[in-house]
């Protein structure tokens, strides 16, 4: 009864990593302004993602409470889980803000920085990649994941200092825009930090060490 208990939590938690997979899909196709993209299939996914994450605290939270056969390896599974959902919300928040602002530029004739696609890429594809080591438990492949926030990190501090080099020349109308790129380049290096912390706690629950920083 534990052990089904707890995969389930992890089924659930792997339901929401999905949706969270297809925000940032779907984010990066309207970032490359693919005709195919929707908006309004990452706003649904947003609502979908918060109710979840709530349904799994509770459920955590409700056999943290209620049974004393739990050993700690099961405490970190339920402990951890509410995190990593924690995460994938807050990772999908800024997912959501990002094509936000694409969606209302689609219209006209904004320039977006390839870079901000490719950072959404590489956040899809370590959640991807996450998701399969939570269900298998396998560990030796985290530190290759988050190694990959490093190139999300140089596309931000690239395209930062590309944009703000270019605000002093700029009219007021193209200043605001590039000001909200900025935004966005933040949103995506902040999803990147996101997929790195559950990296982190993926490892811990199966391992109960640390994983180093650098690994």
């Amino acid at each position: 009864m534990k052990t089904r208990a707890i995969t389930m939590i992890k089924e659930d938690v792997l339901a929401l990593g999905r949706l969270v997979s297809s925000t940032t899909g779907e984010l990066t196709k309207l970032l490359q302004k693919n005709p195919t993209a929707r908006f309004d299939q990452i706003e649904k996914h947003e609502e979908e993602i918060n109710k979840s994450c709530l349904k799994i605290e509770e459920k955590c939270l409700e056999i943290l409470s209620e049974r004393n056969d739990l050993n700690p390896q099961d405490i970190r599974a339920l402990v951890g889980s509410t995190l990593i959902a924690a995460k994938f919300e807050r990772l999908a928040d800024h997912a959501f803000r990002v094509a936000k602002f694409v969606s209302w530029v689609a219209d006209e004739e904004v320039l977006i920085p390839s870079e901000l696609a490719e950072m959404s890429g590489i956040v899809t594809r370590m959640v991807e990649d996450l998701l399969l080591c939570f269900v298998t438990d396998a560990i030796d492949r985290l530190p290759e994941i988050i190694q990959r926030d490093a190139k999300i990190d140089y596309l931000h501090d690239y395209l930062s200092k590309q944009l703000l080099q270019e605000l002093g020349r700029q009219n007021q109308q193209s200043a605001q825009t590039s000001t909200q790129l900025l935004f966005c380049t933040r949103y995506l290096e902040r999803m990147g930090d996101a997929c790195t912390s559950i990296a982190k706690r993926i490892y811990f629950i199966v391992s109960g060490n640390r994983i180093v920083k650098d690994a």
